[in-house]
């Protein structure tokens, strides 16, 4: 249980990591366009 516990842990830091640099992506994106 502990490790599945870990593991859920992880998936969900690693799928925030991802959710930012693709917003903040998006958002660098979006500025060069609006420029």
């Amino acid at each position: 249980m502990c490790m599945k516990k870990q593991v859920w842990k992880n998936v969900l830091q690693f799928i925030v990591t991802i959710a930012t640099s693709i917003i903040s992506a998006l958002g660098v994106t979006s500025c060069m366009g609006s420029l």
